[in-house]
């Protein structure tokens, strides 16, 4: 083979490749947003189902449920238990929750399972909170920033 020939092939397989890469880069699509609004179906609207029991008592605590609303904040909980295994971690729960007045959270961070408590606004009513739980013996407590719920408000209030 002769060197012009050899030229010609190395020219025509880089030419082949440029066209190729540049043919991958440019047939992205990268202004392509997916509309998620699409994909929801919507809520069904089904009859109501009156019981000869009850009658339509249970529809007001309903309609109360529906209506009310969580407000929620940055703020802290404390961190009172950790496991990877949701088992151990249910029975932590109960545990806690027949000692302890305020509100738990079994939060799944991948791998553990974590039990929260409390509501605080600010660290320093976490940290006297610890505190409290430590003079009564809970032990590996630890303050976590977290979105805390600040009570219930009904759309009629909040309007």
């Amino acid at each position: 083979m002769d060197i012009s020939r050899i030229n010609a092939v190395h020219k025509m397989r880089r030419f082949i490749f440029i066209c190729i890469v540049t043919g991958i880069l440019f047939g992205q699509d990268s202004l392509y947003w997916f509309d998620m609004s699409t994909v929801r179906d919507p809520i069904p609207k089904t009859p109501k189902v009156l019981d000869k029991i009850f009658g339509t008592s249970q529809l007001d605590v309903l309609d109360s449920i529906k209506n009310a609303r969580f407000t929620t904040q940055d703020g802290f909980r404390l961190q009172v238990f950790e496991s990877s295994s949701v088992e151990e971690a249910n029975r932590i729960l109960r545990k806690f929750d027949r000692a302890l007045p305020d509100s738990l959270y079994l939060v799944f961070e991948a791998p553990l399972y974590k039990i929260r408590y409390g509501n605080f606004v600010t660290k320093n009513q976490a940290d006297a909170t610890k505190e409290t739980l430590a003079k009564k013996g809970y032990k590996n407590i630890w303050i976590v920033r977290s979105r805390i719920e600040q009570g219930r408000l009904s759309k009629d209030q909040k309007n």
